[in-house]
């Protein structure tokens, strides 16, 4: 028998819920995007309603009484304690146990020799990830010559078949260039537990070979502005930072150039470029410490924004269609937000995203205004823009390829 306390007050983690039919009823499956708890639990349309009272701020007795309400039952505390159990055990409830489990977890992800770009094991061979990536860049507009030297670029974390467009016209910037000392890449903390800037001292090991940290430049990252990587697990199944990294491992070889891989928080919320939660590096403080240290560091670096924009459709929920006209009005907003990226505008990119609280959601907002904090001497060219759009799915995402010189 499970032990019921009413006064207890559960807090549920970020999960994603999918209805599922079973026996002529709508099940849902709930899944925990972030990958680190492994199973999945299904509950029926009454339990779903139970998590969402576990905010960690309602009592059990509360939610047995909200229960009732909603439902004109009595939920048994045997019933209620039960769940509770079954979503401890699952990894799904937020708590002592979980941190421990989390930390267990970061603690055998720093042990290990190096962090496995998962996006390469979707190919069926090394070689056909590098044909892939050679086919992509081959689209390249060549046309497009950029006389001065470049600083960064701005390219997508979509897929290398629906972003390819973009990603070709962002690294046909870097076509015959020789490898940078060492390659910041920008990328968007999509599962992970923390609101900060978060950055990895883990090596990147694919097809390509293993490209190793540049943790003396890290370490003096964090000497100005504080610990960056309390929260580095949130980098293992990371994609936007390791998508990057293939094609420059693609372009120069795996041991031409260290990195720096830093998630970056959304700046578009309530609190700014400051840790909703008050915890850890504001985003505003870091892309300033980075544009310092960059000027007094005379070797050769390069910044990358693996940057997607907006996200619509039903699936993301929206409710209309994926017609013409819903993707010009997603257009229109986009091409406001990058008339500021090609100013080098980095507060005015944030306020027009942020405008009616990002209503295409676009997701790499941090990472663009940090690079363009941290090259705000540069000049920037917008290159692309792309739309990806799949009316099957009901999905949609849009991107752009940018780039920085002088």
């Amino acid at each position: 028998m499970h032990v019921y306390d009413g006064t207890a007050k559960p807090v549920i983690r970020p999960v994603e819920a999918f209805p599922v039919e079973q026996d002529g009823h709508t099940g849902y499956v709930l899944v925990d995007p972030s990958g680190w708890a492994e199973a999945s639990i299904t509950v029926n349309r009454e339990a779903l309603f139970l998590l969402s009272q576990f905010d960690g701020v309602n009592s059990l007795d509360t939610v047995r009484a909200g229960y009732q309400d909603q439902f004109g039952q009595v939920m048994p505390t045997e019933t209620l304690a039960s769940i509770v159990e079954g979503l401890r055990q699952a990894r799904l409830l937020g708590g002592a146990d979980f941190l421990e489990y989390y930390n267990e977890l970061l603690e055998a992800y720093r042990a290990s020799p190096s962090r496995i770009v998962q996006y390469a094991q979707s190919f069926e061979s090394p070689e056909q990830l590098k044909t892939s990536i050679t086919e992509m860049l081959a689209q390249s507009d060549e046309s497009i010559v950029r006389t001065g030297n470049v600083r960064g670029i701005v390219a997508p974390h979509l897929d290398y078949p629906r972003g390819g467009p973009c990603y070709a016209a962002a690294y046909g910037q870097l076509a015959g260039a020789s490898a940078p000392k060492r390659i910041i890449i920008l990328g968007t903390n999509h599962f992970g537990m923390s609101a900060a800037v978060s950055a990895t001292g883990k090596a990147f090991e694919s097809p390509y070979g293993t490209t190793q940290v540049d943790l003396e430049f890290l370490e003096r990252l964090e000497a100005r502005c504080g610990d960056l990587r309390s929260h580095e697990l949130d980098h293992a199944r990371e994609h936007s930072i390791e998508l990057q990294v293939l094609i420059c491992q693609h372009l120069w070889g795996c041991d031409a150039f260290e990195i720096v891989p830093v998630l970056c928080p959304d700046p578009c919320g309530p609190t700014g470029t400051a840790p909703w939660f008050g915890d850890g590096v504001d985003l505003a403080d870091f892309a300033s410490v980075l544009r310092a240290e960059l000027r007094d560091d005379p070797a050769e670096s390069l910044i990358i924004a693996g940057a997607d924009l907006s996200h619509f459709g039903r699936e993301f929920g929206d409710d209309r269609d994926l017609d013409a006209a819903f993707c010009e009005e997603v257009a229109n907003r986009d091409q406001e937000a990058l008339v500021h990226v090609a100013a080098n505008g980095f507060a005015a990119f944030v306020e027009s995203v942020a405008r009616e609280n990002n209503p295409t959601r676009v997701c790499s907002a941090g990472c663009i205004y940090t690079a363009m904090t941290a090259l705000d001497d540069t000049k920037v060219d917008v290159l692309r823009y792309h739309q990806t759009v799949d009316p099957e799915t009901h999905t949609a995402v849009s991107c752009a390829a940018a780039v920085f010189y002088n």
